[in-house]
């Protein structure tokens, strides 16, 4: 069995991949989710046609509500106002596809299925990005 930590790493190099092949400049937070600092560390930070995007990732093998709570949700939108950028929750189920969720509030964030379903994939908002049309 693959552990969490393991199995989240990985998810965020798989999306940071993407970017980078969708023609985004990425990084990788290092130690993103873990330890005790100073300052929070997002989980990506792609750069795409001039536009800066933040993200904290979140994956879940079953659809269960995914919650984030407050503090982390600040940091997420302090990073994004210091790099003059937009902050998103993507959030993945299973093999479904990842869905973006930008975030405005310093607010406790509760994605349930609903509301996962109805958001638009991360195809659409590179799609949106590039100006480019999905095939």
């Amino acid at each position: 069995m693959v552990a969490p930590k393991t199995k989240g790493a990985s998810k965020e190099r798989s999306v940071a991949n993407l970017l980078w092949e969708k023609g985004c400049a990425v990084l990788r937070g290092c130690s993103s989710g873990g330890g005790v600092r100073k300052r929070f560390v997002p989980d990506i930070v792609a750069i795409c046609n001039g536009k800066v995007l933040v993200m904290e990732l979140k994956y879940r093998a079953k659809r269960t509500t995914v919650r984030i709570e407050a503090e982390k949700v600040q940091g997420l939108l302090e990073f994004a106002a210091r790099s003059g950028g937009r902050a998103f929750v993507l959030v993945k189920f299973g093999r479904d596809q990842w869905r973006v969720f930008e975030v405005a509030e310093g607010a406790d964030v509760s994605i349930n299925g609903e509301a996962y379903d109805r958001a638009p994939t991360l195809d659409h908002l590179l799609a949106s990005i590039f100006n480019r049309q999905l095939v």
